[in-house]
């Protein structure tokens, strides 16, 4: 037996159905200071730290970029950090270190990030036969 579909089905369809956002595009300017936001991070900062979000702003009449850091573990884990200024030339800080710290201190001693770990072990790690 073959359903027929009528019009009345098609709209109820059409409108209880919901269609993905697709991604904004990002520039190739934003392009470049997130690859370089990421290769300043790896390098002085570790690899975990990554930018996820960039608003450009004015600072005495010059642009300058103010981009969130994102501490995030390899199983999906993370969380605010602090943010970072980009003049076009360097990167500066603009959260303390010591806030910085007593952040990634939280985000670490946090029970979701163990239990995610274990998960990700868990199934990554095959038993062996014997």
């Amino acid at each position: 037996m073959v359903k027929k579909v009528t019009k009345a089905t098609r709209s109820k369809l059409a409108t209880t159905t919901k269609r993905r956002k697709k991604p904004e595009a990002i520039d190739e300017q934003e392009e470049r200071i997130y690859r370089e936001a990421i290769k300043y991070l790896l390098f002085n900062h570790g690899g975990l730290l990554v930018p996820t979000a960039m608003r450009e702003t004015q600072i005495k009449g010059f642009p300058v970029w103010i981009l969130t850091v994102t501490l995030r573990y390899p199983t999906g884990h993370e969380g605010y950090v602090g943010d970072l200024l980009y003049d076009g030339e360097k990167f500066t800080f603009l959260t303390e270190q010591s806030v910085m710290d007593e952040r990634v201190a939280k985000i670490a001693a946090d029970p979701q990030r163990d239990r995610k770990w274990n998960e990700y072990r868990a199934s990554t790690l095959q038993a062996g036969k014997g």
